[in-house]
């Protein structure tokens, strides 16, 4: 009787979860970005493994009402949930007044695993669909792990919303592997407002991979920068052009509005910070418009100063 209890309880303690919340979309194997379309297809991939028929075939009897379980009162309650445009809505603002939540608390936040922790401190959306897809792909193969890699993704979903609310986490343990350092990367940018000599190495590569639109990787550099010297506006105004290019808003603005504090003309900052869309905002911007705010334009680095 333990046992089928123990069976039965979907009881999920990592990411979303842990705050008395349901996280449906970690259910599903799904990140938060995901559409209508993306979410029945993950539901349809997971009633293909659960269903009795099947599951049955492959694994012991008792296995056989464990997936019964799992479709019943976890997979297709989310399913039905996310499914309903009304609930669908309320649920996003929701986990956004979660984000805000944690915040404010200044609530220290430690996920389990590698995939979390990388993304909390090098955020991407990119990679961030790409961690959720790795486990989704594992989620309900195997049902003893099912709940503990749904607590996974669930982690990864917090990351996002918190990311979105521009959460700025704890400072980074030290890094074990760095990026290789170009001292000629200064001689580059001849027209930078900064003299080259006194110019702090790990901008200069940040500017590099900005040009290359390598956006991660330039976080992680003026990230660490500001780790050092949190009061440069210019690393802000840069972090915050990173920022705004993964589509996370909340950062972009935070880290704009930083620099503007530092420095009231600080350029970049006041070509970019009102590109952000207002989260509160009724119209949604058109996915073209969205793209020509955020693709650089081909004069090279200092196109980003705005101005043309």
């Amino acid at each position: 009787m333990q046992s089928q209890e123990k069976k039965t309880s979907f009881e999920i303690s990592q990411g979303i979860c842990q705050y008395n919340s349901h996280d449906y979309y970690a259910i599903l194997g799904t990140p938060i970005t995901a559409d209508i379309t993306r979410i029945r297809r993950a539901y349809l991939n997971i009633a293909r493994i659960l269903h009795p028929d099947t599951y049955g075939d492959k694994h012991p009897p008792s296995a056989k009402n464990q997936a019964t379980q799992y479709l019943a009162k976890l997979v297709n309650p989310a399913y039905t949930f996310l499914m309903a445009e009304k609930e669908r809505d309320e649920y996003s603002t929701i986990l956004r007044l979660l984000a805000k939540r944690i915040i404010k608390q200044g609530q220290k936040i430690t996920p389990s695993s590698d995939a979390a922790k990388n993304l909390l401190y090098s955020p991407s959306l990119s990679n961030y669909e790409r961690a959720v897809e790795v486990i989704a792909a594992q989620q309900y193969q195997d049902l003893d792990k099912a709940l503990e890699r749904t607590g996974l993704i669930s982690e990864l979903n917090l990351v996002y919303i918190l990311h979105q609310e521009g959460y700025q986490p704890h400072p980074e343990p030290k890094q074990v592997i760095s990026a290789p350092v170009d001292h000629n990367l200064g001689a580059k940018y001849p027209t930078n407002p900064r003299s080259a000599n006194n110019y702090p190495t790990k901008i200069k590569i940040a500017e590099e991979y900005i040009a290359k639109k390598q956006w991660m990787l330039a976080i992680k550099e003026l990230r660490e920068y500001l780790q050092i010297d949190n009061h440069h506006s210019y690393c802000h105004a840069l972090l915050g052009l990173a920022y705004m290019n993964q589509k996370l808003d909340g950062m972009a603005k935070m880290s704009f509005q930083q620099a503007l504090k530092l420095n009231p003309q600080e350029p970049i900052a006041l070509a970019n910070i009102n590109k952000i869309p207002d989260p509160n905002s009724q119209t949604k911007p058109s996915n073209k418009s969205e793209q020509k705010t955020a693709t650089p334009k081909k004069g090279g680095f200092f196109g980003w100063l705005g101005g043309g």
